[in-house]
């Protein structure tokens, strides 16, 4: 089931966002990537917003958004490859005009899923060891 994404979640978004992103840390050779070195009281003065999926009361996917940006998809490693991504995605799109999200340019899994839904890349930058993929939609 998706729904808003209310402050009681964030304490399990912290966590799901920790998990997901040592995962994408790994999948692109990188010792860190900055929202992993987000703190919990980062998060919950970030105040984010967007949707959220549960599945047995458990929190296994959320998307965030800033104005015309997603700023975070995360999902739950064990959830991978279940379509939670694509169905968060889906969803916030109905709701929200997005035109533009930043991923890492070795994670081909979320480049691929941003593709599917009328992405394309416009800039390419360096952060330090990470090579970041901006896409642009419409």
């Amino acid at each position: 089931m998706i729904r808003r994404l209310v402050a009681t979640d964030y304490p399990e978004l912290y966590r799901l966002q920790q998990q997901a992103y040592r995962v994408e840390a790994d999948l692109i050779g990188a010792t860190s990537l900055p929202p992993l070195l987000q703190t919990e009281a980062e998060l919950f003065q970030e105040q984010p917003i967007g949707y959220v999926m549960h599945f047995d009361e458990r929190l296994v996917g959320a998307l965030t958004i800033e104005q015309e940006t997603i700023t975070r998809l995360v999902v739950a490693p064990e959830h991978f490859r279940q379509g939670i991504a694509k169905q968060l995605l889906r969803h916030t799109l109905t709701k929200h005009r997005l035109h533009f999200v930043s991923t890492a340019a070795d994670n081909l899994p979320a480049i691929a899923l941003y593709h599917q839904f009328g992405f394309r890349q416009i800039d390419q930058v360096s952060l330090d060891a990470i090579v970041l993929v901006t896409l642009q939609r419409g």
